[in-house]
């Protein structure tokens, strides 16, 4: 079966994020009330596997593999079974 992943890498907490300030500040001069603006990097792939529980085992083991553990955390947002 084929499943199509969603994984999210962002900084973590109380890690500066220079990217994500600029943003606020071009944010901000666009006239949006924005604050906190974060930057992070979103992931979609798909993937061959038995079933949903391998798929996310999968997507794991991807993010384990893409996020460095010392300043960024990962999130498997979604596995969805492809038809």
């Amino acid at each position: 079966m084929r499943y199509h992943l969603t994984l999210l890498i962002e900084l973590k907490d109380g890690i500066l994020d220079p990217q994500g300030r600029a943003v606020e500040g071009v944010l901000q001069g666009l006239g949006f009330r924005v604050e906190g603006v974060r930057v992070g990097r979103v992931l979609e792939m798909e993937v061959e596997a038995r079933d949903e529980a391998e798929a996310r085992a999968v997507a794991q083991r991807i993010g384990q593999a893409l996020a460095n553990p010392v300043m960024e955390v990962f999130v498997v947002e979604a596995v969805k079974e492809l038809v």
